[in-house]
């Protein structure tokens, strides 16, 4: 590797500093609001602080991210353990979404109704489909940061499986349909985020199954696999999209069998 110039340090840590008071502001932030959440006794107002610290999370974690970005461009320097860091504030991002809309795959699609009372004035539609957006925005962003020979890719396939369930769950079933009108507030980002919703979900089953396909064949990843097309297809049918609720039933008795069949000769 080149000899880096102390300009070149002194320029990297220069715009390095103004992202790193970033961080330490909005960790200030995280702090107050995480003691906080003791304090409140209203389940729903839990949610809600949920998903506001989370929010504060992923932008902490950006912040990381391009602190880390910079090192890369600057003095080609990739520091893992600043990335590792920025990734355990996604998980945690993650972890406080599902404890505030659940983590719910094919079990249902209307399970956290209750919430989505509470927070239909909170959060509106066109929030929870940038929301999405921005949040796989950073989780490619931390993933170009790792670089595509990183052992810890294989990490993105679950934080990516998590985050399609989330932006699921983040959908408000019970009123979708009879929302479904371009007269009613939102409508363009209510059918984006559905819309999202599908190829997220598609697009990480896929990852899972080519993941056991490829690799060690775990069955967990699977049934994980599985787990995200029967999701999916149960959409499809909410939505009355009949031929595609159909193509994925196929696929799903396609890796159903093909998982059976691998069991079966894991026993011999």
């Amino acid at each position: 590797m080149a000899k880096i110039s102390e300009a070149a340090k002194a320029e990297c840590t220069r715009m390095q500093n103004k992202y790193k008071d970033l961080l330490n502001s909005v960790e200030v932030n995280m702090d107050k609001l995480e003691k906080g959440l003791a304090s409140i006794e209203d389940n729903f107002e839990v949610a809600k602080n949920k998903i506001d610290l989370a929010v504060m999370y992923i932008r902490a974690s950006s912040f990381i991210a391009t602190i880390c970005y910079i090192s890369i461009e600057h003095l080609d320097i990739r520091v893992e353990n600043q990335l590792n860091d920025g990734r355990r504030y996604i998980n945690k991002a993650i972890s406080l979404l599902e404890e505030a809309l659940g983590d719910y795959g094919d079990d249902s699609l209307s399970l956290n109704d209750e919430v989505h009372e509470y927070l239909k004035d909170k959060f509106t539609d066109e929030w929870r489909y940038k929301f999405i957006c921005s949040f796989g925005y950073v989780i490619d962003y931390f993933k170009f940061c790792y670089g595509e020979n990183s052992k810890w890719l294989q990490n993105f396939i679950e934080i990516e499986g998590r985050l399609a369930l989330l932006s699921k769950n983040i959908i408000d079933f019970k009123n979708y349909i009879k929302e479904l009108s371009p007269e009613v507030e939102g409508y363009i980002y209510r059918v984006k985020l559905m819309n999202l919703t599908k190829s997220l979900i598609s697009a990480s089953a896929e990852q899972y199954r080519t993941k056991y396909e490829l690799q060690d064949r775990r069955p967990d990843d699977m049934k994980m696999a599985l787990n995200l097309t029967g999701t999916l297809r149960r959409i499809y049918i909410y939505l009355n999209e009949v031929e595609e609720a159909e193509e994925q039933k196929k696929i799903y008795d396609l890796w159903k069998k093909k998982l059976d069949t691998d069991l079966k000769a894991m026993k011999k």
